[in-house]
């Protein structure tokens, strides 16, 4: 097989033929091209553009993006079960489905829909930059955004439904929980003291998201299971990236150093 066929083959014969020809997902340079300048932003024109500069407010625009997330998320998750999950669509090794049919069709859009959710969440990033908040610009931020995005992006291409939303309709699900803490933090000192504890929680409801999804995409890999496996390798290698990601994060965070007996 020589070039042009292996990328023919791995680049439309096997993707999903309703999605592939929709933009982002029908070109191999849109995404990956939105994600090289996010990153060279993040670690050159950024922080050459604040060098000299006062860190911006942005109070409102933070406001706002927190109530876009809250409603984009929560609209994801109706979009989800609205074809199908948890009446038609069982959480058992759920197989593809590439028909025009409302559900199947639903869920496709809506991956599609979800690539573009997944590159608003960069707006964060730039956020923290332009108000100097570099401790908040880790490995791990980093890393979740620019992963997800892709996975995301290689789902709606190649497998736009079945399993593959379930991770998408658990990780929306968290975000609305995560923004309406973020929006709720924003409203002054006196909210942010009551809701201060329950950021430590946010993190471990990550954490065990992460080990859910392992084991959901475990499924994969049972006699039985009529469903591709090199997805759920691609899945569990990243959610184990980000639970060490997370954990570290935690333990750096929330876990004080114990004090050393004189």
């Amino acid at each position: 097989m020589g070039l042009a066929e292996w990328i023919d083959y791995y680049w439309n014969q096997i993707a999903d033929p309703r999605t592939n020809d929709w933009p982002l997902a029908g070109s191999i340079f849109p995404v990956p091209t939105i994600l090289a300048v996010y990153l060279i932003f993040v670690f050159f024109i950024g922080p050459q553009y604040m060098k000299n500069r006062q860190p911006y407010s942005l109070k409102t625009f933070i406001k706002l993006y927190n109530i876009f997330q809250i409603l984009a998320n929560s609209w994801i998750v109706y979009s989800l079960i609205d074809a199908g999950w948890f009446t038609t669509i069982t959480i058992y090794c759920e197989p593809m489905d590439y028909s025009l049919n409302y559900g199947p069709y639903k869920l496709a859009t809506t991956m599609w829909w979800a690539i573009l959710l997944k590159l608003s969440d960069l707006i964060e990033t730039v956020v923290y930059i332009l108000r100097k908040k570099h401790n908040q610009v880790s490995t791990l931020h980093l890393y979740h955004h620019v992963s997800t995005a892709l996975i995301q992006w290689v789902c709606t291409k190649y497998i736009p439904g079945g399993m593959s939303t379930f991770f998408l309709l658990v990780n929306c699900s968290i975000h609305v929980i995560m923004y309406t803490y973020y929006y709720l933090s924003t409203l002054g000192p006196n909210v942010r003291s009551v809701i201060l504890p329950y950021k430590r929680l946010l993190t471990i409801l990550q954490m065990i998201q992460f080990w859910g999804l392992m084991f959901y995409s475990l499924q994969a890999f049972k006699t039985g299971c009529n469903v591709p496996r090199s997805p759920a390798y691609m899945m569990i290698t990243n959610l184990l990236i980000n639970f060490g990601l997370f954990f570290h994060f935690y333990q750096t965070s929330y876990r004080k150093p114990q004090k050393k007996a004189n």
